[in-house]
């Protein structure tokens, strides 16, 4: 199957362009309820005529032909809307048409795909997630009868707008006010408005009576390519872009009285809009390319990734009404309700906090048992970034019914991933785990992609970041039939909210089937979140057709943007490695909003040469490393360009000033003493006590509590969750000491441990002044020794008081005071400082 064969057709589908059921100046339909269990009725028409039919069917037909869906208004009976891609009579006719509102090779920018996401019938509370599930869909499709089960993307060649005409939304709401919302708050109210009745209502809410709604979701709507600002119109093109003129003047969607004019109104007030603004003015000695904004670029998420047995899929992208959208596309959708200490990430992702939980209902996740039941096997695939490194019992990603009884989870110990599952041959708690090795620290405090997989062949297997830990698992060979269908899928906590975990997580998906090596490391090679290929015009200046840098970019966090890789490229193809002249290129720098950024310009030194010889149908790769910029007005508003100290034969080298040294600020008193750190700590309790670190008990506590223990040496750092380390610490090193007889007659020789030792002061002596005088040679800055022993020191008032409290008259309480005089000595700033 050609997947470019709908080329020509942009006549065709504007004449039979997706509309609101109706017409022209029609009412809007009523929204359906949402269903979360969507069957489509039996098929009893002609069989599909190719193999081609038959893909669309499954993948795309037999999921949009539902009433709930665009079944309602484009079908062969009532109202018969077309293009009539959904009609249930015939599949081959519903093909015919569908070719006109799809596009196999780029099914992201399909107009059924595009008209969806901008709230045309969307059958869940976010437009987008519609949009996402129905780029799946055709994507499954496209993938069926293309022999290919990976997302690709195809380049897109981006508006031309020039740097000094680019057009940045401000901040205030107030132009808005006064120009595009006259017509948006008179005559679209009544469905996008969060006010409208709730079965006509549509998002996005640009006409909603709260400009700090109506705004913000009126700003994707508008397009200010073509304008020149304050008052300039290119050829009369300013604004002929915008979804509010589009929708108007070619899609006749609700008019108020004629199309026509209708449209003509709008456009005049875009253009009213457009002329208050000034454009940004930048030095026009400057080499430039051309500007854009991110959501300008090529979509890039997703690209390359194997999803061809994906059941369950969240991205992140929205969060609307405390739900989070399962974008798989397969039915039912396992949506998430987002409870307790949860936020929406910057760039695709949810932040995790105490508490906060992400579940979907026992119901919809009822369909991942199913569908792994059928295959005996499965895969869990993550992009979490963990914010803390120091916990226990808590769980990422889980499957179960409370913290008991599980089928699955990923979860986290310290610096280690656990693999939780519940086979036949483990617990119903899913233990023991699989863990990657401790020593290996594997889970780290950054963004990671984790993957776990089982067949009963190769049993649970754990991959980061690509590649798999190499850790066996000895319970493979079972089965999971034992598995609960009751049981709901939960990210970030377990169902009954006690195995908190906190972090990002920005994407999650389960297959059905567990991925090979090869699919692990392609989707983490893809990347995750919401990444564009920026593509920044320089035909004009290099004199190549269609040439571009392109740069891999990002929304990195809610404070700053991610530029990768530049790259140059032509999207003209009859620019080949033969026909490529030589184009030197150096010193990039990164522009936004009309202003070159002082830091973050990780590019200057670049200075190389573009060559025939180098390049590729897939650009050459000018550098491979990042950069990051700060955000300003937002990924919707913020413009970007790129200027050059040298690009072909245009030079306008910047001189970079010499940044004068400020004065050092006055910092904080630091104290003269520092504390031991955590290996410090051990060894000298060791020393101390002459227990060796290698004692099994004492390993047991070390590794424990060494997240606890002191990780640098500034007094400054020390906290009370330190000091309690340091004493479970001691406490265990006294005991074995106190429990050893050749150690105990090293440390307290000639002493025993027997009834009545504590009744007289010399025998309370004879225990505190060998520990004394071996903790006050243990270090510098040390007290005197009359602080700690002697009848008023304070080991001796510690073994009096305890010895008052429950008499000292039998040999083993004895020996638990000696413990604790030693645990307190050896556990003391006597010890810690140096």
């Amino acid at each position: 199957m050609n997947v470019t064969r709908i080329t020509g057709l942009a006549a065709l589908v504007a004449s039979i362009a997706l509309s609101a059921c109706g017409g022209a100046g029609a009412p809007t339909t009523t929204n359906p309820a949402p269903s979360q269990s969507v069957t489509a009725d039996a098929y009893t028409g002609p069989p599909a005529a190719t193999a081609d039919v038959t893909a669309f069917q499954i993948n795309f037909w037999n999921n949009v032909r539902t009433q709930n869906r665009c079944g309602q208004c484009h079908n062969a009976t009532t109202p018969a809307q077309m293009p009539n891609f959904a009609r249930s009579d015939d599949v081959n006719l519903a093909y015919a048409q569908a070719n006109t509102v799809v596009n196999l090779a780029t099914p992201s920018t399909s107009l059924i795909v595009t008209k969806v996401s901008g709230g045309h019938n969307c059958w869940l509370a976010d437009p987008g997630a519609c949009g996402q599930i129905l780029t799946t869909w055709i994507t499954n499709w496209a993938n069926a009868a293309g022999a290919t089960s990976a997302t690709t993307v195809q380049l897109q060649a981006p508006p031309s707008q020039t740097v000094g005409q680019s057009l940045n939304f401000p901040a205030s709401y107030v132009e808005y006010q006064q120009t595009i919302y006259t017509l948006t708050s008179k005559y679209c109210v009544r469905c996008h408005s969060t006010t409208a009745d709730p079965s006509v209502e549509q998002s996005p809410y640009f006409a909603d009576p709260s400009l700090l709604v109506a705004y913000p979701a009126a700003i994707p709507k508008i397009d200010f390519t073509g304008c020149a600002g304050t008052g300039g119109n290119n050829g009369g093109t300013c604004g002929t872009n915008s979804r509010f003129y589009q929708r108007l003047f070619t899609d006749n969607h609700n008019c108020w009285d004629n199309c026509a004019s209708d449209a003509a109104q709008m456009l005049v007030q875009i253009q009213a809009f457009a002329a208050t603004i000034t454009p940004a003015n930048i030095d026009p000695a400057l080499v430039v390319s051309k500007a854009l904004s991110l959501t300008q670029g090529t979509i890039a998420s997703g690209a390359s990734r194997y999803d061809a047995d994906t059941i369950a899929k969240y991205e992140f992208q929205s969060v609307v009404n405390n739900t989070t959208f399962d974008t798989s596309g397969i039915d039912p959708s396992a949506d998430l309700t987002i409870s307790g200490n949860v936020t929406l990430a910057g760039g695709w992702g949810i932040n995790v906090g105490a508490g906060g939980k992400a579940q979907a209902t026992t119901q919809s996740s009822q369909k991942i048992y199913s569908m792994i039941q059928a295959t005996g096997e499965f895969s869990v695939e993550a992009w979490v970034a963990p914010a803390l490194v120091a916990v226990n019992n808590s769980y990422m990603v889980s499957y179960s019914g409370g913290d008991t009884t599980r089928n699955f989870t990923l979860g986290q110990t310290n610096q280690d991933y656990d693999f939780m599952l519940r086979t036949s041959n483990t617990a119903l708690t899913g233990l023991p785990q699989l863990q990657t090795p401790n020593a290996a620290m594997v889970l780290q405090a950054s963004l990671q992609h984790v993957v776990l997989t089982y067949d009963a062949v190769n049993g649970r297997q754990i991959y980061v970041n690509g590649a798999l830990v190499p850790v066996a698992d000895p319970q493979k060979g079972g089965t999971i039939a034992t598995w609960d269908s009751t049981f709901a899928l939960v990210l970030g906590n377990e169902v009954s909210g006690d195995r908190s975990w906190q972090g990002l997580i920005k994407f999650v998906a389960i297959h059905s089937r567990s991925m090979t090596p090869a699919q692990v490391l392609q989707n983490f090679n893809a990347g995750v979140g919401e990444r564009y290929y920026l593509l920044f015009d320089v035909s004009a200046v290099t004199g190549v057709s269609q040439a571009y840098i392109m740069m891999t970019a990002s929304q990195y966090d809610s404070y700053s943007y991610m530029f990768y890789q530049p790259t140059f490229i032509s999207l003209d193809p009859t620019v080949t490695a033969s026909t490529l002249p030589s184009i030197p290129v150096q010193g990039i720098r990164i522009g936004i909003n009309g202003t070159v950024p002082q830091v973050g310009q990780a590019f200057i030194p670049l200075n190389t040469t573009v060559t025939g010889a180098a390049y590729t149908p897939q650009g050459e790769v000018l550098s491979n490393i990042g950069t990051v910029i700060g955000l300003q007005a937002g990924p919707l508003t913020d413009q970007f360009f790129l200027t050059f100290d040298k690009l072909a034969n245009q030079t306008d080298v910047v001189v970079e000033a010499i940044p004068t040294a400020p004065a050092p600020a006055p910092g904080p008193v630091v104290a003269d003493i520092g504390v031991k750190t955590f290996a410090q700590i051990n060894a000298t309790l060791s020393a101390l006590t002459g227990v060796p670190t290698t004692d099994p008990n004492v390993s047991t506590t070390y590794l424990a509590v060494q997240q606890q223990l002191p990780p640098n040496p500034t007094l400054e750092g020390f906290s009370s969750a330190n000091q309690v380390g340091v004493a479970q610490l001691a406490v265990q090193y006294c005991n074995e000491m106190v429990n050893n007889p050749t150690l105990l007659a090293q440390m307290l020789p000639g002493v025993t441990l027997s009834a009545g030792l504590f009744s007289s002061q010399a025998g309370i002596d004879s225990v505190t002044g060998p520990l004394a005088a071996k903790v006050l040679a243990s270090g510098a800055h040390q007290p005197a020794a009359s602080t700690i022993t002697g009848p008023t020191g304070e080991l001796d008032s510690l073994v009096a008081n305890l010895c008052s409290t429950s008499a000292c008259t039998t040999a083993a309480r004895v020996q638990a005071v000696t413990a604790a005089a030693c645990a307190t000595a050896f556990g003391s700033a006597d010890m810690l400082i140096y």
